[in-house]
Order: C-alpha cells, then structure tokens, then sequence
C-alpha cells in the first residue's frame, strides 16, 4: 500500500539555544509580517470607502433562496449580545445547548469536540437522531458552523431532527498533550505536524469517538469545510482506514481544499510566502506555532469592536470575500470572526504555502492563463504541471483501490478563487470510475457564493442545508423502503417577522430568559461506560 498519507515521526530539528534564537528572531519576523498586512488591510479598506467601491462589497437583500427566506440570527437583539468566546453563549441565546468533550488522538493531542443538543429533549429522544459530525477548515474552529445563529448549519441540522456533533483539530485555541511536558508553545515536537496528521489521528479519533456516544447508529454523515474536507479526502485515500470508511454513510465536502485557485496567482502575500526557502520560513515563521499573535490578539481583543472591525479588512484584503451573502447585521460577523485565528503548525502552513515543499497545495497551482481561459478544469489542458509527488495527481485515480466507496455530495461556490473546486469535479467525473453522478455522487455549485459563504452566508440553508437534508432522507428512504416526509419549507421558512422571531426549541409564552454570561462551558465528563477513544492505527 502507498505509505504517503502515514505521518513521519516527530522529531525536534533544533538544540535548545537555537530554537530559542530561532523563537526570538520569529517573533519579529511575525511581529512585522502581521503589521504589513495589517496596515494594508485599513489602507484597502479605506481606498474603498473613498472610492466608492465598498458599495460593492456590502451585503445585499435576499428575499429566498430555493424556498428559504433567512431569519433572524438570534432572539434577543444582537446589539445587546455579548461578543464572547464562550459558544455555548450562542447556542444558549438561540433556545440550544452545548456539550464539550475531550479526547485524545493516538499520538497524544487533546482535541475538543462539541455537540449541539436541545435542552428540553429526553435522552433517548436525542440517542435516536442520526450524527452528523461537522469538520472546520484552516485557522477556523468549530464556532463557524454556529456563530451565525438561526441561518447556520449546526442550528438547522438540529432542528431537522440531527444530532449534530462539531470537531476541532489539534491545538485549537489551547495547545494541550497528554504526555508533552512544559511550555508546550516553544515544544518543538508538539508542533512537527502537518496535514497528515489531522487525517490520520485527528478526523479518525472525532469519527470514533462521536459513534462511541451513538451506541444505535453505526454510521454517521460527515461534512468538511476547506481544511476538513481535504483531510477527509485524505483519510478516504487511506485505504488503511476502510473499517472507518464504512462509518461514514455520506460525505458532504464544502468548498474542498483539494486544488488551489487563481487567488494563488493574485495575492502579493501568498507569492511572498510561496517563494521563500526554508531558510526563510524559519527566520520570519520560526519552527513552532503559525503567527502564535493573531491568537493572542484573538484572546485580547475578541469582545471589541476593534476586532470586528479589523477582520473585516483583513479577510477582505487578504482573500477578496465581500459580506454580500452574510446578512446586514454585522454584529453577527463579529460572532463568526471570533471563531477563527486558532493554533496551527508552521508545518501545516507550509503544506499550503511553500514552493520547496513538494507534496504542497500551491504546487498544484496551474499557469495564470489556465484560469483565464477555463483550461483549468479541462481534462485535456494543454497546460500540464507534475503533480506525481501530491497526494492528489488529476488524473490518476484516488479511490479506485478503496475497499469501500463513501457517497458524496460536493459543494462548490461559482465566486470562490481560493479553491478550485471545478477542477475537482472534473477529476472526480472522468477519473474515478467507482463514483458515478446521480448514483453516488453529485455535484452542487451555487453561483454568489466564495469560500466562507458556504458556512457564513445568510441563506446558506436554502442552497446546502437543503440538500444535505434530502440526500440524508432520500439514503435512508432507500435503506428503509419507507418514503420520509421532508416538510422542510414548512418548517424552516418564516411566513411572518413574528414567527421568525420564535425559536422552535422554546415555549413561545414562556417567559425570555436572559442567557447567564458569568456560566463556563458546559464539560460532559466521559465515564468508563463512555470511553475515551484512541485510534490506534
């Protein structure tokens, strides 16, 4: 079997006074990095303003989408919501709770892992609900499936009868290891991971842990955004993990970082980092955790309005993303913004962005002018680069050895340049002949959308909670012989702003309870009649 998707073993590159140099002289090479591009950032912004070309950016009136007319985020006015770390404060204020568990990899990461439940339901109402574990994508947490209230993912799989379980990968906001000692942000060893490692131990461990709670279910659906859907593409190369693959019963891919886009070509700062040798990345990025500043700002700054307001003009600057599709209550950015700027590896980053690395994201990149003329998604291009060494060459097969083939349901956005997700559908079309479109793939591309639309934008459920909903109901019609009601529109679309206001998991008479801001997130212990799982590869 091909060995490429087993991680290395770790090790520690530098003795302890050069680490420590290379620690220091990073710092500042971070320090400067991120104030460039922040300054450029309100610069852009600015310009824009002046310009006029912010009109452009701002968000516009969506009336329905595929039925779906958007709601209110939150009950209680967001103007008078605290912008809070806390994410069972979200899901609390929307009439939910939230349970936290911690589990350990095979190698000894401590993952947080997150489950939406309702409050009011008896558990053996909530053991019978199918899981569906949600995975974020790079430098994102599990708080973007839900920060964005009402309209969010997480919100509308529960109340369509799911239970809804949301990963983290290693390291989140906290850097934490069952045997690594000390200072675990200078531990050279805690951070030599990269992309390997999320799909070998991490995604792995999540699956199995979420179905070590779901003692009825022997499957559950699994749905990755950027970062999640490549590892998951990756753990689904491995044929070393078929006992997992027959876990899944559909996978649902969101904007899959699997080929880069024409934002490669376009972005200043991405050329920086792409041509820098590894000389380079260790000088300005060090040998540890990525940019460890911007969590710490994220930890200082998250509840002001300064934090909203400035990942607004970076996300807008770095990547282009305009708030078109996300609702005109910015507060509710600000919920969603909270949730990024989380801990990953150099390593990791250097999967995406390094030229020296072989494997890496940014060498698939193809020609300028491929994406100019469309050859880019063409299974003929007539540019060709060599992609032998990547753990996804187009046109070999990638699943054609796997003992079990996991349906999918694959989204892309029509405006998304960060991922070039047609070349991912023409890849799956025409070289990979155990998946066959209507069988047991199909293919979705939603036109206004980008690459954070996917799970921000406003009507995100008319164009793919919808479709997750009826391809869960449609498999499991097929698995029972019994025809499943979906009364979807019914449900979910408000006829009026009163009813839009009422949230299903709430007395409508009952007396509003205000949310207690002081209470820490709820932990569920596991106990030994709910093991701790380890992966054991």
């Amino acid at each position: 079997m091909n060995n490429q998707f087993k991680p290395k073993e770790k090790i520690a590159k530098h003795g302890k006074f050069k680490k420590q140099l290379i620690i220091f002289i990073s710092a500042l090479g971070s320090f400067w990095f991120v104030t460039v591009l922040t300054i450029g950032a309100v610069f852009y912004h600015w310009y824009h303003r002046l310009t006029g070309k912010e009109r452009f950016n701002e968000p516009v009136d969506i009336s329905a989408s595929h039925g779906y007319k958007p709601r209110k985020a939150y009950d209680s006015d967001t103007k008078k919501m605290e912008a809070t770390t806390d994410l069972r404060y979200y899901a609390q204020a929307m009439g939910l709770d939230l349970l936290e568990y911690k589990v350990t990899t095979a190698d000894g990461y401590i993952l947080t892992l997150h489950r939406v439940i309702d409050p009011n339901e008896t558990d053996e109402k909530r053991d019978l609900r199918k899981p569906i574990l949600l995975q974020h994508g790079l430098l994102c947490s599990s708080g973007g499936f839900i920060a964005s209230g009402r309209n969010s993912l997480a919100y509308y799989l529960v109340e369509s009868g799911y239970d809804v379980w949301m990963g983290n990968n290693r390291s989140w906001f906290e850097a934490v290891h069952s045997y690594y000692e000390g200072n675990l942000y200078n531990n050279e060893q805690y951070w030599d991971w990269s992309v390997e490692e999320l799909a070998y131990y991490d995604l792995p461990c999540l699956i199995e842990n979420v179905l070590s709670h779901k003692t009825g279910h022997e499957k559950l659906s699994l749905l990755g955004h950027s970062q999640g859907g490549l590892q998951s593409f990756i753990m689904l190369r491995n044929e070393e993990f078929s006992n997992i693959h027959e876990k899944i019963e559909c996978f649902f891919p969101l904007a899959p970082a699997i080929y880069p886009g024409e934002l490669f070509h376009t972005r200043n700062f991405i050329r920086f980092m792409y041509n820098r040798s590894s000389i380079g990345w260790l000088l300005i990025f060090g040998c540890c955790g990525f940019l460890r500043n911007l969590c710490l700002m994220r930890y200082k700054m998250a509840s002001t309005w300064l934090f909203g307001r400035l990942s607004y003009y970076m996300f807008k600057y770095l990547f282009g993303w305009t708030a078109r599709n996300w609702g005109k209550d910015k507060k509710v950015w600000h919920f969603c913004f909270i949730y990024n700027a989380t801990y990953v590896s150099v390593n990791l980053m250097k999967y995406y962005l390094a030229k020296y690395v072989d494997v890496g994201f940014a060498n698939l990149l193809l020609p300028k002018k491929a994406y100019k003329t469309g050859e880019n998604f063409v299974v003929n291009s007539k540019y060709q680069i060599d992609d032998s060494n990547s753990f996804f060459p187009f046109k070999e097969s990638w699943f054609n050895n796997n003992k079990v083939t996991v349906p999918m349901v694959v989204f892309i956005g029509e405006k998304d340049d960060m991922v070039d997700g047609r070349r991912l559908v023409t890849h799956m079309k025409h070289f990979e002949p155990k998946y066959k479109e209507g069988e047991n793939i199909e293919y979705i591309e939603i036109p206004t959308y980008n690459h954070v639309d996917v799970i921000w934008a406003e009507d995100l459920i008319g164009h793919i909670g919808f479709a997750i909903t009826k391809k869960l109901k449609s498999m499991e019609e097929v698995a029972t012989g019994e025809p499943k009601d979906i009364p979807l529109d019914e449900k979910v679309v408000p006829e009026s702003p009163e009813r839009s206001s009422v949230s299903p998991f709430e007395d409508a008479n009952a007396t509003k309870v205000e949310v207690d801001l002081s209470s820490s997130p709820q932990t569920e212990v596991i106990h030994p009649s709910q093991p701790e799982i380890m992966v054991q590869a």
